[in-house]
């Protein structure tokens, strides 16, 4: 009995053996791995880290560039900023001569009127007038405004407007301004009206 139940089970050397546990897994894992393993690891990666870092020189560079891109911006932002303005003061300075212009036919319509003798104004009251006239055309001569009123030149029809036409002998004036029958009114080469004419049409 003793000797089969001894053939039967051995001496344990034929025993059935075990996988090792998850635990005895990583012992033996730890154990076999190079004992400086993660010194190197760690020494790689803060070469790394140091190989991304951008250098002093970079970022001073980068912000240079960026204070150079801002400030180019700021300065376009001014210079339209200064158009915007001074075309809206000129847009505005034209409106309101366009309604202070008519003034001035008032003026030259009275004017007419006295030379021709049929106001029976007061001498003393028309100089009045006159003065005031002389005031406005001042003020408007201040700011620039010249008067498109002479006769004798080539039509100019960016400041003339040609109402009527008279035929002419002389081929010398042919398309000139023979007579205005409206002063027009420019800044430059503004035009705050144009002066409306007669033109001379050469005929044989």
């Amino acid at each position: 009995m003793s000797k089969d139940r001894k053939s039967k089970h051995g001496d344990g050397s034929s025993a059935e053996k075990h996988p090792p546990s998850v635990k005895e897994q990583e012992k033996i894992e730890m154990d076999n791995r190079e004992p400086d393993s993660g010194l190197k690891d760690t020494v790689a990666d803060a070469g790394k880290a140091a190989e991304e870092e951008p250098s002093l020189e970079d970022k001073l560079a980068k912000a240079e560039d960026r204070y150079l891109r801002e400030r180019a911006e700021l300065e376009n932002f001014k210079r339209r900023s200064e158009k915007e303005k001074s075309e809206l003061s000129g847009f505005v300075k034209i409106s309101l001569l366009r309604d202070i212009i008519p003034l001035l036919d008032d003026f030259k319509r009275f004017f007419e009127h006295v030379e021709n003798g049929e106001s029976g104004l007061d001498e003393s009251f028309v100089q009045g007038v006159e003065m005031i006239r002389n005031s406005l055309v001042k003020v408007l001569e201040k700011h620039g405004v010249e008067a498109i009123e002479k006769t004798g030149i080539p039509v100019d029809y960016n400041f003339h407007e040609a109402v009527l036409t008279e035929p002419v002998k002389d081929k010398k004036k042919d398309h000139t301004v023979v007579q205005v029958l409206e002063v027009g009114y420019r800044i430059g080469d503004k035009l705050i009206r144009p002066a409306k004419v007669k033109v001379g049409i050469f005929s044989k």
